[in-house]
């Protein structure tokens, strides 16, 4: 029988769709069940969104000018400047129509360089600000404002066109301000997913060979890996980390992002993506469900998630990569 129709599949969904969590539900409906964000229950499901708990603790922090932090940079303090509150909301299915989201993004933009690069903000001289050059950043960005459907602005274009500016010849990205990145051109992970998750928020909506063959070769980045294998060191564990279950996504990696980006690109029948299936599989309960193995960063306004409880964030995502794994074979 195949993991995707599972039997315990079905009482994880009813699961995810109890109404403690309109965001999970919302998601649950529109993404893993495949329903209509204009039908009646996601549409009601959504409006719930800006004053459940989490959310709406972020939302009341938000200053008149649409950002949480003191205008100079969106970046810090890390979890509680504009960018974070960006990404975490990109990623609840809050309507983008929705005041608060409207000026936040237009707060957001006063961060964009000529180039199309986001800056952090966080020295006078923007020339040497480093998020100019990193792909974890600008991908995230990048990422959220296609989630809040902005993709058909031009800026976002612009900053697609960074992002492909700045990918490396092994197809990933780093960050050529910091370390090691200076002297070799080596991708992280980090830096990899990030891009490669703007990229492809980009391209389910908008066409282009240029993304279409960029978000093809971080793929292939990603595999030659086995999404969290060191590929000249007989394939040992790059991080321990990288096995560790957690979502919403900020920065950083784990072996649930990586399955997410490769099947949302289309790759499921790849065998280099196996040893990171099986891995996810033995790590589902005997309920069906998930469990969070990483906590949820201590600084934020809001919790979206309590390590080592069963959690519906990461539950969602797995399914979805079940989804688009076996439901295509």
């Amino acid at each position: 029988m195949s993991p995707w129709s599972h039997e315990s599949n079905s009482s994880a969904i009813e699961w995810l769709l109890e109404e403690d969590n309109p965001s999970v539900r919302y998601l649950t409906l529109t993404e893993l069940l495949g329903i209509s964000s204009q039908r009646k229950e996601p549409e009601e499901t959504r409006s719930l969104i800006p004053v459940w708990a989490p959310v709406k603790k972020i939302l009341a922090k938000q200053k008149r000018n649409g950002g949480w932090d003191d205008g100079r940079t969106w970046y810090l303090p890390k979890y509680k400047a504009t960018v974070w509150q960006l990404l975490i909301l990109s990623q609840t299915g809050i309507d983008p129509k929705t005041a608060h989201v409207r000026r936040m993004l237009d707060y957001s933009f006063r961060f964009q360089m000529p180039s199309g690069g986001f800056h952090s903000g966080m020295t006078p001289d923007l020339a040497c600000d480093w998020a100019i050059l990193a792909g974890c950043l600008n991908g995230n960005v990048t990422a959220a404002l296609c989630r809040l459907c902005r993709t058909r602005d031009p800026r976002v274009r612009k900053a697609v066109d960074h992002l492909l500016w700045l990918q490396e010849p092994d197809g990933g990205w780093g960050c050529r301000s910091f370390g090691y990145h200076r002297r070799d051109r080596h991708s992280c992970f980090m830096g990899t997913i990030c891009a490669l998750d703007g990229l492809i928020e980009y391209s389910r909506r908008v066409q282009t060979k240029k993304v279409d063959r960029a978000v093809k070769e971080a793929c292939e980045f990603l595999l030659m890996h086995r999404l969290y294998k060191a590929d000249h060191h007989e394939l040992k564990i790059v991080r321990n980390e990288y096995t560790k279950l957690w979502a919403p996504w900020f920065v950083g990696y784990n072996i649930l992002r990586g399955l997410r980006a490769i099947t949302r690109a289309g790759i499921v029948n790849d065998e280099r993506m196996e040893d990171a299936l099986r891995l996810l599989a033995a790590k589902r309960n005997s309920r069906g469900r998930w469990i969070r193995e990483t906590p949820w960063p201590s600084t934020t306004y809001s919790s979206f998630g309590q390590v080592g409880a069963e959690d519906k964030w990461v539950t969602l995502n797995a399914l979805l990569v079940l989804k688009e794994t076996f439901a295509r074979k």
